[in-house]
């Protein structure tokens, strides 16, 4: 965990103040007890590329909240699909066998 002094010093050209106003957007969701506030290796990857995109290519601040929407949702099916496919390896043989050629004819009727 990191606090905010450190994810300033860590993060080059990240105020203090674009920090706060991306807490109070909520574009990043760091811990907070009390006045304490923590940010894990997560917090501190999504300021990273919110950096990337406000201060390094001057993303428009209306596109940012739909960009992070964007990966957070391709990362939330990520993590759905892993449940998926966990639970289709713990199947037996036949029913792995069925689903993976209910797929297969499915994927070839997209084509």
């Amino acid at each position: 965990m990191f606090n905010e002094h450190e994810v300033l010093l860590y993060i080059e050209g990240v105020s203090a103040v674009q920090l706060e106003i991306w807490i109070t957007e909520e574009w990043v969701r760091p811990s907070q007890s009390g006045t304490v506030v923590a940010f894990n290796d997560a917090d501190v990857a999504r300021i990273r590329l919110i950096d990337l995109l406000h201060n390094q290519l001057e993303v428009n601040e209306e596109a940012i909240p739909i960009i992070l929407s964007l990966i957070d949702q391709a990362i939330d099916l990520k993590e759905e699909m892993r449940l998926v496919a966990s639970a289709i390896a713990d199947q037996p043989d036949d029913v792995r066998s069925k689903i993976l050629e209910a797929v297969r004819g499915k994927s070839a009727l997209k084509r």
